[in-house]
Order: structure tokens, then sequence, then C-alpha cells
């Protein structure tokens, strides 16, 4: 999959994570097919081709504008209103967090986005929304936890 793809894909992950409003957003835009499929692909055994994701995300991001949410998956990181960057530092979880002290966060557990979550951002594994609601990311580096 292509980097700037793999970049949507994890932006779309983490926005449907954090926001299950959402779902009822995309599909009152009418791209509730086209999130049911992107779904379907994601966790299909094989690595989906690039054109169809592509067309799938922006059919997604298509239906978000037209409900007044324009460029949910087109955010850069390290930019303003963007991803935030890996904090300088950034190596270990803090003691008062909990959790085990080697994570550095979470990765996408199909390995089908970029998406990174650092402990910064939340104190437990965050869900992958490809992966449903009990999908867990998994922890980086992966032997942690």
């Amino acid at each position: 999959m292509y980097l700037l793809l793999r970049d949507r894909v994890g932006t779309l992950c983490d926005q449907l994570s954090r926001w299950p409003s959402l779902r009822t957003i995309i599909r009152d835009g009418g791209g509730e097919h086209a999130l049911t499929e992107l779904l379907a692909l994601l966790t299909g055994t094989t690595d989906p081709e690039g054109p169809r994701l592509s067309e799938l995300i922006d059919a997604i991001e298509d239906a978000c504008a037209r409900q007044g949410l324009a460029g949910l998956t087109s955010r850069e990181v390290g930019s303003p209103g963007g991803i935030p960057a890996l904090p300088p530092g950034m190596n270990v979880l803090p003691p008062w967090m909990g959790g085990a002290p080697e994570v550095m966060g979470w990765t996408c557990p199909l390995g089908k986005c970029n998406r990174v979550v650092t402990p910064d951002e939340t104190a437990h594994p965050p869900t992958c929304a490809a992966h449903g609601p009990e999908g867990r990311m998994k922890p980086y580096p992966p032997n942690a936890s």
C-alpha cells in the first residue's frame, strides 16, 4: 500500500476510534457502503489494492464534506491542526500511567495503516476501527506487554 494511502487509512481509523458519532456522519453523508467495504478490505487476509482503497477513502471523505466535515483524512503529521509529531525524548510510558514501561506506543494490529498512538494520547491500548470495537492496537516495540 502506498505511504500516503496508509496515512489516510490511519487517520480515518484514528478518527473512527475517537469519535463513534463519525459513523453516523459518514452514513448521513451517503458514505456508509464505502466505509463498510473499506473496513472489510482492511480486515481481509490479502493486502488490498491501492486504487480501490483510495476510491473508498475519497468517497468517505466526500460524504463527510457533504456533512460539513471536510479534510478528514488529509491531515499531515506535525502540521498545525494535523497529527502531532512524536514528542522529543518520548521513549517510555511514564510510571504514573501504568502498563509496561517499555511501551513506546501502539500501532495498527492489521499492519495496513501508519497509525501510531503514543502514551501521551491515551493510558490504555487504543482500539482499531477496522479491527472492530474489541480490536486493540498492538504495542510498540512488539515485545512490549
